[in-house]
């Protein structure tokens, strides 16, 4: 028959120190090598349920405690004496999950960029001079719009004309007026 018993340590370090005066083996960066009869689960800190924000996106959960928590099951034998000072008896024996937080979506294309801010998100990917060839072989409106444009609109027919003739895709295209909108200056 199986016997649990809950653990609380101050921290990782203590818990490992606890494995290795139990005579467990201990590989440095990874969990202990667990003797027959022995099963473990780590809990770590104790964290409470994710929230939803108002964008939906998934919040990680308060911590409650941020000791180190771990749960071991004796098959077979005694827990070994060295666990004892750190053994617990919870009121409800229960576990919190922690989340990993997803990426963030990327933010909204800005339909507007500064002209001046796009040339710079250009020159900065290494687009500027095949853009400037474009422009000049296109010459007419093309290039008056290239010289007085003082913002670029993200679905002007000239900006996705430019796009195509250069080879670039929608989304690289919003990347640029993502990074163009992002320059501070």
């Amino acid at each position: 028959m199986w016997i649990t018993t809950y653990h609380r340590f101050l921290n990782r370090a203590a818990f490992i120190e606890a494995c290795q005066s139990a005579g467990w083996t201990c590989p440095p960066g990874k969990d202990p090598m667990l003797p027959q009869g022995v099963a473990m689960d780590i809990v770590g800190q104790i964290i409470g349920p994710p929230q939803i924000d108002e964008q939906g996106q998934p919040i990680a959960g308060e911590v409650i405690d941020p000791r180190y928590h771990v749960n071991l099951a004796w098959y077979g034998r005694e827990p070994d004496a060295a666990f004892q000072a750190s053994q617990v008896v919870p009121a409800t024996p229960s576990r919190g999950w922690d989340i990993v937080v997803p990426p963030a979506s990327p933010p909204p294309v800005p339909q507007v960029v500064p002209a001046w801010k796009g040339k710079a998100a250009l020159r900065e990917a290494g687009l500027l001079g095949a853009v400037e060839a474009a422009v000049a072989a296109a010459g007419g409106r093309v290039q008056d719009a290239w010289l007085g444009a003082s913002e670029w609109e993200r679905a002007s027919e000239f900006l996705t004309a430019m796009a195509v003739a250069l080879g670039l895709m929608p989304d690289e295209v919003d990347k640029l007026f993502r990074d163009a909108n992002a320059i501070q200056g």
